[in-house]
C-alpha cells in the first residue's frame, strides 16, 4: 500500500515538474520574441525634393532616406516605414499621430518650434536668391522692391520673407506670390522674379529640370535642418533618435553621406557659402 501511494506521489511530482518546465520554455520563447520584435519608425514624406527625398520609379530614395535608415539601425530593432503625402499633407499626418516625424530637408523655424519638438540638427544649408537665367537686376533682397517673390504656402521661405518685409518694406513694394507651383517654375514662366533655394540642391535640380534659372548673390542665411516630432512624443524614442544622429556626426557617417552627394560636409555649419 505504501509503495502504491509513493508511486502516485512520484507521478504527481513528475507531472508538476513537466508543467513547470513547459511554462519555463514557453516564457523563454515569449521573451525571445520580444527581444527580436522589430519596431516601426513611421515617417511622412512628399518625395519630390531631389536629392533629399524623391521617387526613383516606385522607390523613395535620397539623403533623408539614407540618414533615417541609418538612424533606425542605430536605434536598435527599428525600421523605417515611409508614408507618402503632399508637403502640407505630411504635416497633417504628423499632427494626427499617423506618423512619428516627417522628412524633406525640414527647416527649423521659430513658428514650427512653437508646435513641434525638433531632433538634433543633421544639416546646415545655406540659401541664395534664385532668379531667371538672363535676369541681372536682382542680386540681393533690396533689389526685390517692385518685383514678385514666389514662395510655397507651407515652406520656411514664407516666414523668412514676411519677417524681412516687416523690418525693411513698410510700403509693401515687394509682392509675395504664395503658390503651390514651385517658385522655380513660376520664374521660368515669367510669373515671378525671384525665390529662395538651397545651394546644396541647386545643381541637381537644374540638371534634372533644365530650367533657365540661376543662383545669385551671397548666401542670405544658413538654415538648420532637423526632424520634427509632436510635443507628446515618447521621450525614449526621441532620445534614441537623437543619440543615433549624434553618433553619426561623431563617427563621420553623416559627413560621408554629404560628401558622396555634394562633395561638401553639411553636418557642420559654414561648410558651403
Amino acid at each position: 500500500m505504501l509503495i502504491i501511494k509513493f508511486k502516485k506521489v512520484l507521478a504527481l511530482f513528475v507531472m508538476g515538474m513537466m508543467v513547470l518546465s513547459g511554462c519555463s520554455v514557453k516564457n523563454t520563447k515569449v521573451n525571445e520574441t520580444k527581444k527580436t520584435e522589430t519596431k516601426i519608425l513611421k515617417v511622412g514624406v512628399a518625395a519630390d525634393h531631389k536629392p533629399w527625398c524623391y521617387k526613383d520609379g516606385d522607390k523613395i530614395v535620397g539623403i533623408d532616406v539614407d540618414v533615417l535608415n541609418e538612424v533606425a539601425k542605430r536605434m536598435g530593432d527599428y525600421k523605417v516605414e515611409f508614408h507618402l503625402a503632399s508637403f502640407e499633407g505630411m504635416f497633417g499626418l504628423l499632427d494626427s499621430g499617423k506618423v512619428d516625424t516627417v522628412a524633406q530637408q525640414i527647416t527649423v523655424t521659430n513658428k514650427r518650434k512653437e508646435k513641434y519638438i525638433f531632433s538634433e540638427i543633421y544639416a546646415y544649408n545655406p540659401y541664395k536668391l534664385l532668379v531667371g537665367e538672363n535676369d541681372n537686376s536682382i542680386t540681393k533682397l533690396e533689389d526685390l522692391k517692385g518685383k514678385i517673390f514666389a514662395v510655397g504656402p507651407a515652406g520656411a521661405e514664407l516666414e523668412y520673407i514676411e519677417d524681412y518685409k516687416k523690418k525693411n518694406d513698410p510700403e509693401d513694394k515687394i509682392k509675395v506670390l504664395i503658390s503651390d507651383i514651385s517658385g522655380r517654375e513660376l520664374i521660368s514662366q515669367g510669373k515671378a522674379d525671384a525665390t529662395l533655394y538651397p545651394v546644396s540642391a541647386f545643381d541637381a535640380m537644374k540638371k534634372e529640370s533644365g530650367l533657365p534659372i540661376k543662383l545669385v548673390g551671397d548666401a542670405l542665411y544658413e538654415e538648420h535642418n532637423a526632424y520634427p516630432f509632436r510635443k507628446d512624443v515618447d521621450k525614449e524614442l526621441l532620445d534614441k533618435f537623437n543619440n543615433a544622429i549624434k553618433s553619426m556626426i561623431e563617427d563621420g557617417t553623416l559627413q560621408k553621406i554629404y560628401m558622396e552627394h555634394f562633395g561638401v560636409d553639411l553636418s557642420k555649419p559654414g561648410a558651403m557659402k
